[in-house]
């Protein structure tokens, strides 16, 4: 075989064990990928199962589908367990938290991103200073701060720390987004004589809305999962996640209503991710892109 045989073999051989690695790596990855995925699911799909089953179902079938499908269990958690009057509990929480919470770090977000003040930095890492403080530090003198305010067992009682608890992250990520957009859509808005706040509702607002979708998905899915603050602060005004636990007090160790529980808490969380995720996926890539 001569040279120049040899030189064309020779990158032959190169490319095909390069596109072999590939193949292997990529193979590696598809497998690890589904096995996370399978590890993030079959809790789900196990808690889903567990739901339809009766007792003696669940001790001797632990891991298979159910023999006889218990929908009662559903319906006895339903109007026995007081759900629905705390899911509207919660619900109404999280209604009149999220937008307050949205509004008011909106409004700071478009300061800290578009206007450089002497303290600017200051308050900035103030707010990220609360995404790095424990919840649990904070219980104490929230509780007293609402015993001193008659908040006590209150909606109310629990609105106001919840703005004020969730707003550290919307901060950041709005913030980061609204850095990545170009001045001059203001400088050219302000130029058309619109004053600070048109600028802010009709040119900023608009560009924000998969940031917003995205911070509204993460501040409801904390307020409505939240367990610790409600049982604290309003335990004679139940949220949904302290009557799922209160379930095992009632129905002690029927696993089966347990589940059905914690399933009936879960489906507005999916359902509402479901129908946002886009939204979720872009304000998450958006608001990565600058600190």
């Amino acid at each position: 075989m001569n040279q120049a045989t040899l030189a064309r073999v020779r990158p032959d051989n190169r490319a095909a064990q390069r596109n072999g690695s590939r193949v292997v790596f990529v193979t590696f990855r598809q497998v690890v990928l589904i096995g996370f995925s399978l590890f993030a699911i079959l809790p789900g799909i196990f808690t889903i199962f567990s739901s339809f089953k009766s007792l003696f179902d669940f001790y001797s079938n632990p891991l298979t589908l159910p023999q006889v499908w218990h929908w009662d269990n559903y319906v006895a958690v339903w109007h026995d367990a007081g759900i629905p009057q705390a899911a509207l509990n919660s619900f109404t929480v999280v209604v009149l938290s999220v937008p307050f919470s949205l509004s008011f770090a909106c409004f700071a977000a478009y300061a800290l991103a578009r206007y450089s003040f002497r303290w600017s930095n200051v308050v900035y890492y103030l707010f990220l200073a609360g995404l790095v403080i424990p919840a649990q530090l904070t219980i104490l003198p929230l509780v007293l701060l609402d015993k001193n305010l008659g908040l006590i067992n209150t909606y109310a009682g629990l609105i106001f720390p919840y703005i004020g608890a969730h707003m550290p992250f919307a901060v950041f990520l709005l913030t980061g987004f609204l850095r990545t957009v170009p001045g001059e859509l203001r400088d050219a808005a302000l130029i058309d004589g619109a004053n600070e706040f048109q600028v802010f509702y009709y040119v900023m607002v608009p560009l924000l809305r998969p940031a917003l979708a995205t911070v509204a998905i993460l501040n409801a899915v904390g307020i409505w999962n939240d367990f610790f603050f409600p049982l604290v602060v309003s335990p004679k005004i139940p949220m949904l996640q302290v009557s799922v636990y209160n379930l095992l007090g009632v129905y002690s160790t029927e696993w089966g209503h347990i589940f059905a529980g914690v399933v009936i808490a879960a489906v507005p969380l999916v359902v509402a991710y479901l129908l946002l995720t886009k939204q979720f996926i872009a304000g998450l890539s958006a608001g990565a892109v600058k600190g």
